[in-house]
């Protein structure tokens, strides 16, 4: 199985001999690679739409995967078996990330690793996830179709972190790579185009994204 850029990325976060779901799986190609790569002891193929679901099971069908990865239809983490340690989400809105877990605190007790590629409100990401009990053990930066995607690695245990860190990303603000800064300076062309269209009434947003640029000016 040959995974996208993206896709790449996150499994080669993907520690060996765990037992993970593969939340919002959509065709499984991650979760067909990590049972091929990972040697994993077990993989869960999740998704709540039946469509993606049924080309899923094919394409498992496909690698002669049938009884190596199993398929579940179901909403996040809800079903989640009780001997998952380890959580992936790719290609999804950071909220909704969050959502799917922070409401699933007896579930969560049982995760010591979450590996996400949010689409967006990648602060939101870290600070929530952080505040569950876990700290940022690695990160980085992908390019996949002309845009800039981060993927976190969280492990179980907690660690101080600044808004700066909650921004930026506490590794990726202190290795500085072409990827992050490029990122960055488009952040800082958005955000300042923003404050100029946004109305006088929206004080507290102008006020949030002037502070922000000055975090990100200041790389």
């Amino acid at each position: 199985m040959k995974l996208n850029e993206r896709l790449s990325v996150v499994a080669s976060f993907v520690e060996e001999k765990r037992s993970i779901i593969d939340v919002g799986c959509d065709h499984a190609f991650l979760s067909i690679y990590l049972q091929e790569n990972k040697h994993p002891k077990k993989v869960v193929a999740s998704d709540n739409k039946e469509g993606p679901l049924a080309i899923a099971k094919e394409n498992i069908k496909k690698a002669k995967l049938e009884d190596k990865i199993k398929v579940t239809l179901a909403d996040g983490i809800k079903d989640m078996d009780s001997d998952i340690d380890t959580i992936i989400i790719s290609g999804m809105g950071g909220r909704n990330m969050v959502g799917i877990c922070k409401y699933e605190s007896q579930k969560m007790k049982q995760i010591q690793t979450i590996i996400l590629s949010p689409n967006n409100d990648v602060d939101v990401v870290r600070k929530e996830f952080c505040k569950m009990g876990f700290h940022i053990d690695k990160e980085s930066l992908v390019e996949y179709k002309n845009v800039i995607y981060p993927v976190i690695r969280f492990q179980k245990g907690r660690k101080h972190y600044t808004k700066e860190d909650y921004l930026l990303g506490p590794i990726l603000r202190k290795e500085k790579g072409k990827l992050f800064l490029e990122l960055n300076n488009n952040e800082v062309k958005q955000k300042e185009l923003l404050l100029k269209v946004l109305p006088k009434g929206y004080w507290r947003r102008k006020w949030e994204i002037k502070r922000e640029l000055k975090i990100r000016k200041s790389i």
